[in-house]
């Protein structure tokens, strides 16, 4: 995890602006490049995607932004192929998680 991927995913996760070199949040959004990589849902719940950039960048923000929240990295790449916990994804593929209803602890 880089520096500037803690600061800005911790940051999001309480709900506070933060911008440094590549990224940054409103408290509601997290952007790489100008890219919305994580948002949060009206119902409590968090989104997250790639947004079309299966990068070393991009993995190491999501991964962050889970290790915080739910103590696993779970972006990955194998053999040219963007994998989401062992299963090849779709670089556009949105994923949704409901920390309260999926029982997921928030680590941060």
């Amino acid at each position: 995890m880089r520096q500037e991927s803690l600061e800005v995913c911790r940051a999001f996760i309480a709900g506070r602006v933060r911008s440094m070199k590549r990224t940054r949040t409103d408290g509601t959004t997290l952007y790489l490049h100008g890219n919305r990589i994580a948002w949060w849902n009206p119902d409590g719940s968090v989104s997250m995607t790639l947004a079309g950039w299966g990068t070393p960048t991009t993995r190491d923000r999501l991964n962050t932004l889970c290790w915080l929240m739910f103590a696993t990295r779970p972006f990955h790449q194998k053999k040219h192929q963007q994998h989401y916990d062992g299963k090849p994804i779709d670089v556009d593929a949105v994923f949704t998680f409901h920390p309260i209803a999926d029982e997921f602890k928030l680590a941060a």
